[in-house]
């Protein structure tokens, strides 16, 4: 008997919370003895994929246009070439995942069965600036996207916000984000170790994020400076503001406090080890690295950002966007009592239910 078919689609196997999603469904289908496929337009693969699941790539070979109709008409030849590589290559799928607002797009010219978008934050943050500009193309293009197949959401303020601007034109569920705690343990055991770093456990503060915009690196700066900095800040991740931040610990006089590790393949060494994680975005969808930190049993704290961490954490553990005076005093009354910030693991959030919420949101496609 042939086994069922599941595909995830994606740009890349980059570091974010998306692909994270991505490679750790992909081996919660292997274990349920699903044939697993994860297809790509880029062949950039940071995040390893268990070795059960087949790779593949579908080049992109398309420039990004200026102009929006012709950008739809180069978005639907690689629909197709999709269509034709599934086809011809996998076989037809009995559910695919597609993520990422990119190939939410290009998916929605597919002509494959079984297809569930999969938003990983909320629209009206992402366009912002398109919908202020643009509101009433903006928001005809938005329902084309996600009017083309049903939705689901990583968190309930994601979906909220989904059919706020775009109306209930089709079917949306949240499924929150899957955590393998098991892999994650047993990667504490694995390299690096946090003495390569000069660090000693429960001997720094930790903030895993790319150098993006929304991440809010510059109001963590600002609110550590406000401590006593008795214990580094530690820093994981990369991303095109990495050189602006540095600059700014300069500025703010605190560069010697502040370690910069880079992105790594493998944070949770670093993360178990951390008397504090701290996430300062200006939005998430979902906030992935918070209960990686309750798997852990590490204390988190984070900005009460829309829309993923007040669905995560206690009230007390959160604290306003842009309030660096709260931000700083949060930071230090976690230091004081960290067993007051250890929320714990949601055991609804392991890959077997997360992978099981999607096939019985499927059945009824």
């Amino acid at each position: 008997m042939t086994k069922p078919i599941i595909l995830l689609i994606l740009k890349a196997l980059e570091g974010r919370g998306a692909e994270r999603m991505v490679t750790t469904l992909a081996r919660a289908y292997a274990d349920m003895n699903y044939c697993v496929h994860v297809l790509c337009l880029e062949d950039t693969q940071k995040m390893p994929l268990d070795q059960r699941v087949n790779y593949h790539v579908v080049p992109y070979n398309e420039p990004l246009l200026p102009q929006h109709s012709e950008q739809a008409t180069a978005y639907k030849s690689v629909a197709k070439r999709i269509d034709d590589y599934v086809l011809g290559n996998i076989g037809k799928p009995n559910l695919i995942l597609v993520n990422i607002y990119k190939l939410n797009w290009i998916m929605a010219y597919s002509q494959l069965p079984n297809i569930i978008n999969v938003l990983h934050t909320a629209l009206s943050k992402q366009f912002a600036d398109k919908l202020i500009a643009e509101p009433v193309p903006t928001l005809t293009h938005l329902k084309m996207v996600y009017g083309a197949y049903p939705c689901s959401c990583v968190s309930e303020g994601a979906r909220q916000d989904l059919l706020a601007l775009i109306g209930n034109i089709n079917r949306t569920k949240t499924i929150y984000n899957p955590c393998d705690v098991k892999t994650i343990k047993q990667a504490v055991a694995q390299p690096p170790n946090i003495n390569q770093f000069g660090l000693s456990a429960n001997g720094y503060i930790i903030h895993v994020a790319s150098f993006d915009i929304m991440k809010g690196h510059q109001d963590l700066l600002q609110a550590y400076a406000k401590t006593d900095r008795k214990l580094p800040l530690v820093l994981v991740g990369s991303g095109k503001l990495e050189e602006q931040i540095k600059q700014l610990a300069k500025q703010l006089g605190i560069d010697d406090c502040v370690k910069f590790l880079g992105f790594q393949a493998n944070p949770y060494p670093l993360i178990v080890a951390a008397a504090l994680l701290v996430l300062t975005s200006k939005f998430e969808g979902f906030g992935y690295v918070i209960v990686e930190a309750q798997a852990l049993n590490v204390p988190v704290i984070s900005t009460d950002c829309p829309f993923g961490p007040r669905e995560l954490l206690p009230k007390q553990s959160l604290v306003a966007v842009g309030d660096i005076e709260g931000l700083a005093k949060l930071i230090s009354a976690a230091l004081i009592s960290p067993e007051r910030y250890k929320a714990p693991f949601d055991k609804q959030l392991l890959p077997d239910n997360i992978a099981d919420q999607y096939l019985k949101f499927s059945e009824k496609l």
